[in-house]
């Protein structure tokens, strides 16, 4: 079970495809509200926590969020562009073992990634990357794709592997806000899982990948593609302002909105209301998920998607992961595709944040790779995230 923390909205890029809730009058939380609802989270079983915003660094009370959720018990990402992390910022990181920072760069070349992000943020980010990384602490890449980086995919795992990197997670653009006009379709996620699982086995060396002490089969690909979005239940956002959201990507939908925080059964008010939207959805499936032997199971799979496409929560999945990875495995040494596959189900199965039944299709972990760390993270069984 994970949240994503949004400290502030305030940040100093202006990134092409972001979906920042691009809001000014609520410039960070409360200390005292973030602790409140860290409380509540931890209550109500979180345990993995995402930092961002808007840039985190920014808030000028983060290493307090950080210090408090990190004695709570929290494992802690701190999702972050890197242009203000300085040595300072690293030597105070060193105190918490349960953190990884993910850093944006969103191509391995310097005009790919400043005509997404802005000019000089290539050379902004990979030195906060490298530095981060030559202090041992934990640190990785998002890359957010689109059609204009994703053939860049096999340059910055390389880089990764070249700086000591410990793992880098792909995002395909969610067309929503800035991003509604990007180039987005199941061929480009198709390209994106058809790069990951080659690069997989072509480093396969370098790769920090589980097992499950079995040969994988194909079922497995059922597993981990048919299970119920997570919004709302097993993941959830809190904004600045102290509003609960199912999802990022969905809240603004007419259907679904956000839930005033008043008290720790807000989250469980905020679960039965998508539960029931589910379970009222699932029988009005349209198209090949309305047929699929699946529905009761998946419920039509990620709601983002859905409404990123500008389609009914009823209609069909624009993009079906469970057809992509079928499509591709005759493509791959069966061997070779099935120690991929294995390697995400023990990492879904191993995490922290796990939740039973669901997923978030956005957020799985065939997005991400893992490389092999000798870091205190890294040799925790609870690593996998």
């Amino acid at each position: 079970m994970a949240v994503d923390f949004y400290l502030t909205n305030a940040c100093n890029l202006h990134c092409r495809f972001c979906f920042n809730l691009d809001r000014s009058d609520v410039p960070g939380i409360d200390l005292s509200d973030a602790r409140d609802l860290l409380d509540a989270a931890y209550e109500q079983g979180h345990r993995y926590i995402s930092i961002t915003g808007g840039e985190p660094f920014i808030y000028k009370n983060i290493f307090q969020v950080l210090r408090y959720a990190h004695d709570k018990g929290y494992w802690i990402q701190l999702l972050t562009h890197g242009g203000l992390i300085d040595e300072k910022k690293i030597d105070q990181l060193r105190e918490f073992w349960r953190l990884r920072v993910r850093i944006s760069l969103d191509g391995a070349k310097p005009e790919t990634n400043d005509a997404l992000r802005g000019s000089g943020t290539f050379t902004m980010a990979t030195a906060a990357i490298e530095r981060v990384a030559s202090a041992g602490l934990n640190v990785g890449i998002g890359m957010t794709v689109s059609d204009r980086n994703i053939d860049e995919i096999p340059e910055v795992i390389q880089y990764c592997l070249d700086k000591g990197v410990s793992f880098v997670r792909f995002s395909p653009v969610a067309r929503v806000k800035k991003g509604r006009n990007a180039n987005i379709n199941a061929a480009l996620h198709e390209h994106m899982l058809r790069a990951i699982i080659h690069q997989t086995i072509l480093n396969r060396a370098r790769i920090d990948a589980p097992t499950l002490n079995r040969s994988s089969n194909q079922n497995d690909i059922d597993i981990l593609t048919t299970r119920r979005c997570t919004a709302g239940t097993g993941f959830l956002s809190v904004t600045p302002d102290k509003k609960l959201l199912p999802c990022p990507l969905i809240y603004e939908h007419s259907d679904i909105g956000a839930l005033e925080y008043t008290s720790p059964a807000s989250f469980d008010q905020l679960a039965a209301k998508m539960t029931k939207l589910f379970e009222e959805t699932s029988p009005k499936l349209k198209g090949m998920c309305g047929t699929c032997e699946y529905k009761t199971v998946c419920h039509g799979g990620c709601l983002a998607e859905k409404i990123s496409f500008e389609r009914d929560l009823s209609d069909e999945q624009p993009v079906c992961t469970k057809k992509i990875l079928e499509h591709l495995r005759p493509d791959f040494d069966v061997k070779q595709f099935d120690w991929v596959v294995e390697g995400w189900m023990a990492r879904l199965l191993n995490s922290v944040e796990k939740f039973e039944g669901t997923a978030c299709m956005r957020q799985a972990p065939y997005w991400s790779m893992n490389f092999r760390s000798d870091s205190v993270w890294g040799s925790s069984p609870a690593r996998f995230h």
